[in-house]
Parts: C-alpha cells; sequence; structure tokens
C-alpha cells in the first residue's frame, strides 16, 4: 500500500514535467523566410566579372551578400535578405526597401522587401544595360529559374530537438498511462 502511494505522486511529477516541456518545444516558433531577389548583372553597360560582390542593404544594415556567376552567357546573382528578426536586426520587414551595391557601388535598381515572393530585379551600375543578344531562330533561349527560399525545419535545434521532444511526448504518454492504471486500481 505504502508504494503505491510514493509511486502516484512520482508519476503525476513526471507527466507534468513532460507535458511542460512538451509546451515549451512547441512553443518555438518556425524562422520567418528570406526575400530572395535573383536577375542580371551589368556594370558601364557590360555583363559584371564572374566573383563581383553583391550586397543587399536594407536602411544601412548590411542584409545579404552573393557573388556574380555566369548562367546561360548572363552575369547573374540570387541573393537572399533575411527577416528582421533575432541576429537579422534592421533587416527586411514588409516593404522595406532594399538597395544593392555592385563591388562596393551602389545600383540604379532597388527592391521592396517581400518573403512570399521571389522578386527578379535586373542591377545596372554606372551606365545603361547592355541589350540582351537575342537567340538564333528555331533555338531557345535557356533560362533558370534560382531556387526558393529555405525555410527551416520549424526548430532551430534541428534533428536532435525532434528527437528529444518525441522522447518526451512518450514519456508523457507513459506517465498518463501509468496515471490512470494506479487510479484504476485504486478503486
Amino acid at each position: 500500500m505504502t508504494a503505491s502511494w510514493i509511486r502516484m505522486p512520482v508519476v503525476a511529477l513526471a507527466a507534468t514535467g513532460a507535458i511542460a516541456l512538451s509546451a515549451i518545444a512547441f512553443a518555438q516558433a518556425p524562422p520567418n523566410p528570406p526575400s530572395r531577389f535573383a536577375g542580371s548583372v551589368t556594370v558601364n553597360g557590360a555583363p559584371a566579372a564572374t566573383g563581383a560582390s553583391i550586397q543587399a542593404k536594407v536602411g544601412a544594415t548590411n542584409c545579404g551578400s552573393a557573388a556574380v556567376f555566369i548562367e546561360a552567357g548572363q552575369s547573374r546573382y540570387v541573393v537572399d535578405v533575411p527577416a528582421a528578426d533575432g541576429a537579422n536586426a534592421g533587416c527586411g520587414t514588409d516593404g522595406a526597401t532594399v538597395t544593392f551595391f555592385v563591388n562596393g557601388a551602389q545600383a540604379a535598381q532597388t527592391g521592396q522587401w517581400a518573403n512570399y515572393k521571389l522578386t527578379e530585379l535586373n542591377l545596372t551600375v554606372g551606365g545603361a544595360a547592355a541589350t540582351p543578344t537575342a537567340a538564333p531562330s528555331g533555338t531557345a533561349a535557356a533560362t533558370s529559374t534560382p531556387k526558393p527560399p529555405t525555410t527551416g525545419s520549424g526548430t532551430e535545434g534541428g534533428a536532435d530537438t525532434s528527437w528529444a521532444l518525441l522522447a518526451v511526448l512518450g514519456a508523457a504518454a507513459l506517465g498518463a498511462g501509468a496515471t490512470a492504471t494506479a487510479v484504476s486500481r485504486k478503486k
């Protein structure tokens, strides 16, 4: 009789702890996805050199960078501008103006931050953009679409956190079952 009175509070305490820990794990919100900008890059009327630096700023805050790469004969860039949260304070908020710099020179174009879409924005610095050359008749021009931004798994801890959450929920289920068994035996 004494053993069941000792076990019952211990089981109830374990169940309460497991439920509290699972509530903490569920309270973590997934990170806000970034706003993705992509397009061609022209410097003084010519395609930018491979490896040229692209910086994206919101106000005075540097919020993203990339390097120019060549794809289908064009100088291109893809840069993600993170949301203004955590370590990225001062970065993207809905409608914020994003200013771009190519090798330190400000581009003529700016973008609007919106994490729900890909913004195609061709950048020019120091003069008119070169006119794109048409594909020879009978052939299609090669195009590509940048990959959508990665939004994360919803937890910052990754797979280790998922296993811990599963273990906590399992312990809560076992604790609830043991409590129900103890109560039904007492009757």
